[in-house]
């Protein structure tokens, strides 16, 4: 590589380092208080010094990688496989940008060897973001096609497989072809139908002997099991009794072979291919409901606590999350086992909490992303809202700040509306019927709160395009940054305890007037929470430009011409009943004193969260 590559690569990974610098060994919290900053002027100055790389070597490269040479060609090959490899990821977005670029080279060259590897290797990348939005297909459909066009274009080529020397380039085919069916579905049997397709391939022996160096077996295993992914546990996506023939096929494949490999080595199987085992029984009308349950709460029972890999994380994490998926397809299950459950969440939390290095373990992000999808309230245990927090306070220190500082800075501008218009949030039923002012104005500070602390919980979804940027975004990350109002919804919708917070999370972005923003599903005459939604949207706005997202947004602005830009596009982006207050110095001088106090506040609760500290109770 380069020279400025391997810089790039270093800033990346001290990136890294900053972000899990939690502070816990600092003597005092003003001392922890002054690490924090250090640590951010830091990042600071090392995405500024990525973007200078970026500008200065690697951009023009790209403009020009017509007149490239093959050792340059070489090196930013290598430099793409060191920002992602399929597995870990250092800067994913970077690798789509250089690897569509190495295409559209290769296209007007008309390489074919080339087009099929960089094919291959942009539809990982996309399946990269894919993993990110499961649960929402409707936002996923464009990523989804973006990488199976990818895939398709590159398996096309198996027609001419015949004419290709390569081995390599063979591989990357058949890889293809398996791949065409990662992400997902409308329903089951679409994804089975495909990987059944695959199956046939790698199994002809025509093709086997025109390529017999390529690791035949192994690509038979891995379809094997992808089959075996795609069992379904959704009541409205149930599989037919062909599905259910073509994925029992395979699972007992994948059983036999890890319960020999682990007889081998003196261990258990995994859970994974035992759950799958028993989850085929029970479609197959071998095992009831209960038998199934019983046998999955058997393999999280045994899970180790201290085991921290990919096996580890599926038993602690992913498994509690698929028997949340069947108890909440089958509700009446859930009052014998509240009890179980409750436990089952308090050690999932611990594990997640304990878990050593986790800024760069994909594995354990996509785990957590399955469990907050398959959780179930019970009521006398973990509430969804503290589970958020858990996870914010843990692994995303930085929004948990932001959240926190948007939510209490939120409640005290409501106090100052409140106190000159006692009616302005009575568009909200539970505010309405209250009619004792200091009631009503603890109701509506608590539910800023709250409605603050929740606005942003979609971003869960990506931590790696908040917590680890080292540059400013390219556009696809904005559009996928704008994601998260939509995953906010949905998953805070899906729980009684923050249900009420849902609309918030969708429209805090949406314009004013309606003529920009995000989302458009997101329609504000009709939303009863409206007024809260425009103070939360506003405060949101003024703290990411004066404090949180100016790193990768190079959006910087002091508070007073924050307020100024605010009051400019009153009427348009924000409210003008908000940004006509902000006109009254004092209320600009109390809102700035509620952001910094706010703020102090939350890096408080975190230096407090550390062990041996007092924990900060759930708000």
């Amino acid at each position: 590589m380069q020279p400025y590559q391997e810089e790039y690569i270093a800033n990346l990974k001290e990136i890294s380092l900053l972000s899990v610098q939690r502070g816990q060994d600092a003597p005092c919290f003003e001392a922890y208080l002054e690490g924090q900053r250090q640590r951010r002027a830091r990042m600071e100055q090392v995405v500024a010094r990525n973007m200078s790389l970026l500008r200065e070597n690697l951009f023009p490269l790209l403009d020009r990688l017509f007149e490239a040479g093959d050792a340059q060609l070489v090196e930013l090959e290598e430099f793409a496989a060191a920002l992602f490899d399929g597995r870990s990821e250092l800067d994913v977005g970077l690798f789509r940008q250089i690897y569509r670029a190495l295409l559209s080279r290769s296209r007007l060259r008309k390489s074919r060897n080339d087009m099929i590897r960089q094919l291959y290797w942009l539809g990982m990348g996309y399946n990269c973001l894919c993993t990110k939005l499961m649960g929402l297909e409707n936002a996923a459909d464009g990523y989804t096609s973006r990488m199976r066009l990818c895939f398709m274009e590159a398996a096309a080529y198996l027609k001419y497989f015949d004419e290709i020397e390569d081995s390599g380039t063979k591989g990357y085919i058949l890889r293809s072809r398996a791949n065409v069916a990662l992400g997902q579905f409308k329903s089951p049997s679409e994804k089975i139908q495909m990987v059944k397709y695959t199956l046939k391939i790698m199994q002809d022996k025509e093709y086997q002997e025109k390529a017999p160096e390529l690791p035949w077996n192994r690509y038979i295993y891995m379809t094997h099991l992808q089959m075996v992914a795609s069992l379904s546990r959704s009541r409205e996506r149930a599989m037919t009794p062909q599905d259910i023939a073509a994925v029992m096929e395979s699972v007992y494949i994948v059983y036999q072979t890890q319960m020999a490999q682990a007889q081998e080595r003196g261990e258990r199987p995994p859970a994974r291919i035992s759950f799958s085992y028993d989850s085929i029984n029970y479609y197959c009308g071998l095992d009831s409901l209960d038998g199934l349950l019983g046998r999955m709460e058997l393999l999280m029972d045994r899970a180790e606590d201290d085991d921290y890999s990919a096996d580890g994380i599926y038993a602690m994490i992913s498994l509690p999350a698929f028997y949340c998926n069947f108890l909440q397809e089958n509700p009446e299950k859930v009052p014998e086992r509240r009890e179980y459950l409750d436990s089952l969440y308090r050690r999932a939390t611990d594990y997640a909490e304990r878990f050593p290095q986790p800024a760069e373990n994909e594995t354990l992000f996509f785990a957590l992303r399955q469990m907050t999808i398959g959780f179930v309230e019970t009521g006398s245990g973990l509430s969804y809202g503290d589970l958020l927090q858990r996870l914010l306070v843990r692994f995303l220190p930085e929004m948990y700040v932001h959240s926190h500082t948007v939510g209490r800075t939120a409640a005290a501008f409501c106090r100052i509306v409140l106190e000159e218009e006692p009616s302005f949030f009575d568009d909200m039923d539970s505010i309405r019927e209250i009619t004792d002012f200091h009631q009503k104005e603890d109701a509506v500070s608590d539910y800023a709160m709250k409605a603050g602390l929740f606005h942003d919980m979609g971003k869960i979804s990506f931590p790696n395009l908040y917590s680890l940027t080292a540059r400013q975004w390219f556009e696809e990350e904005y559009e996928l940054a704008s994601l998260h109002t939509q995953i906010g919804e949905d998953r805070l919708s899906r729980q009684p305890s923050t249900r009420p917070y849902a609309p918030v999370a969708l429209g805090h972005h949406a314009w004013y007037d309606g003529s920009g923003g995000y989302p458009d599903s997101y329609v504000r005459l009709e939303c009863p929470y409206r007024q809260m939604v425009d103070i939360i949207g506003l405060v949101d706005w003024l703290d990411n430009v004066t404090y949180t997202t100016h790193r990768y947004t190079g959006m910087k602005k002091t508070f007073p011409e924050a307020v100024r830009e605010a009051i400019r596009l009153g009427g348009k982006r924000f409210s003008p009943l908000l940004t006509g207050r902000l006109e009254d110095p004092a209320v600009e001088r109390k809102l700035a004193e509620a952001l910094e106090g706010s703020r102090r506040e939350a890096y408080r609760r975190l230096y407090e969260a550390f062990p041996g500290r007092q924990a900060p109770a759930p708000r």
